[in-house]
């Protein structure tokens, strides 16, 4: 009996530096991983994409918005983003997102992990409004040699509770009322110059 205990007492003395070991490279994983999702937040707060280059996936991106638009490159997700911010349709200023996983990254494989979260996303309008929103977001990295990068990336919000779609909904009022009443301003200016015809003839 007290031999058995002895080799079984050798054998947990001989994997605890594996298990140690193995404990130390999946913490520097979750470091790697968190400073994705750090650089991720600071590329669309600042609105300046190029600093997601270094920590995409070379094999393959796809991103998916909160308004369900799906994304294959980078360089068709930044047109986008660019085109919320500029132009004469432009509503948007800026967006400011806090996203906060719900617990470390799930590792499916070897090289693949999952992570899913929240987001405290906030919306800057052109004309003064501020709306923030809660958002839910899922990620998959893939580890590419040394270095861990994003794969793919999901934004979702819930239909049912959407100030954005209350903002679009007040916006689009104010788009038809402001329609209506130049419609009316017009029909008024036109009675007037056939009527002001009228008794010219």
């Amino acid at each position: 009996m007290q031999r058995l205990h002895l080799i079984f007492s050798i054998l947990l003395m001989a994997l605890s530096p594996i298990n140690t070991s193995i404990a130390d490279e999946r913490e520097a994983d979750h470091a790697a991983l968190r400073e994705i999702m750090k650089i991720s937040s600071e590329a669309l707060n600042t609105k300046n994409l190029e600093l997601l280059k270094p920590i995409l996936s070379t094999q393959r991106f796809t991103i998916t918005t909160v308004d369900g638009q799906k994304f294959d490159s980078l360089e068709a997700f930044s047109s986008y983003w660019k085109a919320l911010f500029e132009g004469e349709e432009a509503l948007l200023e800026r967006i400011e997102v806090d996203p906060i996983a719900d617990r470390k990254t799930e590792f499916l494989a070897e090289n693949v992990g999952l992570v899913e979260g929240t987001s405290t996303e906030t919306y800057h309008f052109t004309d003064g409004d501020v709306i923030s929103m809660q958002t839910r977001w899922s990620a998959v990295t893939i580890r590419e040699g040394e270095d861990w990068k994003l794969a793919s990336i999901h934004f979702s919000a819930n239909l049912l509770d959407n100030p954005l779609l209350d903002v679009a909904k007040q916006k689009m009022t104010q788009y038809v009322i402001a329609a209506a009443l130049a419609g009316l301003v017009l029909g008024l200016i036109l009675m007037g110059v056939f009527r002001g015809k009228k008794a010219a003839g």
